[in-house]
């Protein structure tokens, strides 16, 4: 069940995205009272709402697209494991021909349509495991945000990539440090600290590097 319009404007209102302010999405100063407060709405038990957050890859893989447009612009582009949608809206905003944003989590991808409307993009997004979504024959460019954060699916994300890139797929991957990325065929372009969630990862900041396939 999704949070209803209520919940989320008084636990995760609109707010400008860190870093790049031309954009909003909806977020949680408080992840776990939202997450209280939609269970009890919905009187049911809920997943963590890891979409009221903005993930420091998220943020600098949005601000680096604004900032490199000719890497979407025109393009059929795959935001992995969207959670919020951000980096997708990010790519749309920076001209891609066609945006989509995949997530196994629904009520991710319902608020990720929000936050498309709240920014009057056309964004797509679906519900849909992230490795069935890399094709390279719908996609020309893939981008991969914090997700390497599980060892099982860090290996199956990771063979999908390389078998998309061996196929001219382009491929940029944010990661801020989670311990499963795999970076011996990967050459870094970018690096940026970004803010993030105390709560949830015991630390204001993260360096965030940007990699793409050698």
């Amino acid at each position: 069940m999704t949070p209803s319009p209520t919940l989320l404007e008084r636990c995760a209102p609109l707010a400008p995205v860190s870093g790049s302010p031309h954009l909003v999405a909806h977020q949680s100063a408080d992840v776990f009272a939202l997450w209280q407060a939609w269970e009890a709405e919905c009187g049911a038990v809920c997943e963590v709402p890891y979409w009221a957050i903005v993930w420091p890859a998220a943020q600098v893989l949005s601000q680096y697209l604004s900032k490199n447009q000719s890497l979407v612009k025109g393009r059929s582009i795959l935001d992995c494991g969207c959670g919020g949608g951000v980096t997708a809206i990010a790519a749309t905003a920076s001209g891609a021909r066609q945006a989509t944003g995949c997530d196994l989590d629904a009520s991710a991808v319902a608020v990720a349509q929000c936050n498309a409307a709240a920014n009057r993009v056309a964004t797509e997004f679906i519900c849909q495991d992230v490795i069935d979504c890399c094709d390279p024959l719908k996609f020309e460019v893939i981008l991969v945000a914090d997700l390497f954060y599980q060892r099982e699916l860090s290996i199956r994300l990771m063979t999908a990539l390389t078998r998309a890139h061996a196929q001219g797929c382009e491929v940029i991957i944010a990661d801020s440090g989670r311990p499963f990325l795999p970076k011996s065929s990967l050459s870094e372009i970018y690096c940026q600290t970004a803010t993030t969630s105390f709560d949830v990862e015991g630390c204001l900041s993260r360096t965030v590097r940007l990699f793409r396939f050698c």
